[in-house]
């Protein structure tokens, strides 16, 4: 058993972050109950793997078995116009850590990890849970239902809970935690396809749409696919989901020419609560972790690489036990939101595209040749999900993103 004087964890959500950190802390000893009802939508946003995830993978023990049912992840494509498009290797990456990924089916994915948290020792308690505000500020409980549906699993009441509920935000919510909203205001539609083309086998592809931006992500047999749009936009689609994103396919004039011929093969899900991030998520016996601590956009995967790099963290946190722990959890998880929303923001005004493309051109000269073996080293890092664990490459980014930009206009990459 860990020193740490917490050894019972209840975690609130069994999706791939709960069930990564109900292995952690079961491989450890610590006594896990993990409530999942099993309910999900059809299919689920975060299919599209970044490389900084394979690491997590590994060390879960369940990479080989993720790499038989998904589509290996060889780099992304982005499209502005019908001539003009950008297209990243994952292996032309220096000092990447990792030069591959996966496109990942969600429902066999999350299994996975159920599975293996179940493998390692934690109990799955297959049904809902309530937490309540405890009678101490600052504090939460499990509701007494909940407490008995676990009794066998914890043998008691638990030490330390854990909201991964997703973006039900659900101690947030009740403890009314402060949160930041980002700039955007956009709802997201997702379903799968077939027939739908790609440039690239394996990409992930991002297009420039009309307003906002939509993806491709294929999958065995099929195509996630899905529009980010602002959400006043989609009205003029139609009154209901599956309208507005098939209409919206064919009506854009960047989606429909390769969505014309595509057909749906699943019902449309929709997105509002996007770019959201909570103020804090720890406190005296609890913590947030993954999507309930904070989501920023799903342009570039990012969601899953925060909720794995969050479930190591926090389960480093609770073995150790200590305030210090939690707050070094703490810090980590609000840099990556907020250097993530940074990169996000870029995206979304143009400058990151602009950046990369005054690269291009500055590379071909002497001066640009040499400077840019330590660039590629490092910019490049946005794309595998590195960037943002390192403090430096963050830095980086932001000096270039302020100093390399006079003299060209980035809102002709602007995503509107």
């Amino acid at each position: 058993m860990p020193e740490s004087p917490i050894r019972r964890v209840a975690i609130v959500g069994g999706g791939p972050v709960g069930s990564a950190l109900a292995t952690y802390l079961a491989q450890a000893g610590v006594r896990v109950a993990m409530f999942d009802r099993g309910k999900r939508p059809s299919i689920l946003v975060g299919e599209s793997l970044v490389p900084a995830i394979v690491p997590f993978l590994r060390k879960l023990g369940v990479e080989e078995e993720v790499a038989r049912y998904s589509t290996y992840k060889p780099g992304a494509t982005f499209t502005f116009t019908p001539e003009k498009r950008q297209s990243f290797c994952f292996a032309e990456v220096r000092g990447c850590q990792t030069h591959y990924a996966y496109n990942v089916p969600r429902a066999e994915f999350d299994e996975t990890l159920r599975r293996r948290a179940v493998a390692c020792g934690a109990r799955l308690v297959e049904s809902g849970a309530v937490i309540e505000r405890d009678s101490e500020p600052d504090r939460v409980r499990l509701g007494e239902a909940t407490l008995a549906a676990a009794s066998e699993a914890l043998d008691g009441a638990p030490d330390f809970i854990v909201d991964a509920s997703g973006r039900n935000r659900v101690i947030a919510r009740l403890l009314e935690i402060r949160s930041i909203a980002g700039q955007r205001r956009d709802t997201a539609l997702h379903a799968h396809m077939k027939g739908v083309p790609l440039f690239i086998e394996g990409n992930i592809h991002s297009d420039r749409i009309d307003r906002g931006w939509s993806w491709r992500i294929p999958l065995p047999g099929r195509v996630s696919v899905g529009v980010v749009v602002p959400s006043d936009h989609l009205e003029r689609f139609g009154d209901n989901a599956e309208d507005q994103f098939d209409n919206l396919l064919r009506g854009d004039s960047m989606t429909r020419l390769w969505a014309t011929d595509a057909e749906r093969v699943t019902p449309v899900v929709k997105y509002t609560n996007y770019q959201l991030r909570s103020t804090r998520g720890v406190g005296p016996g609890w913590a947030t972790v993954g999507d309930a601590f904070g989501f920023v956009d799903p342009v570039f995967s990012s969601g899953l690489q925060i909720g794995m790099q969050g479930a190591e963290a926090l389960a480093e946190a609770i073995l150790e036990g200590t305030p210090a722990a939690f707050a070094r959890y703490e810090r980590l998880i609000l840099h990556s939101l907020t250097a993530w929303q940074r990169v996000v923001e870029y995206y979304y005004d143009g400058r990151l595209f602009t950046l990369i493309e005054i690269g291009e051109r500055v590379r071909k000269t002497f001066f640009g040749s040499i400077a840019n073996l330590h660039f590629e080293s490092h910019l490049p890092r946005i794309f595998t999900g590195e960037s943002t664990t390192s403090r430096y490459n963050t830095a980086l980014l932001n000096f270039m993103i302020k100093n390399a930009l006079r003299g060209h206009d980035p809102r002709l990459l602007e995503v509107r």
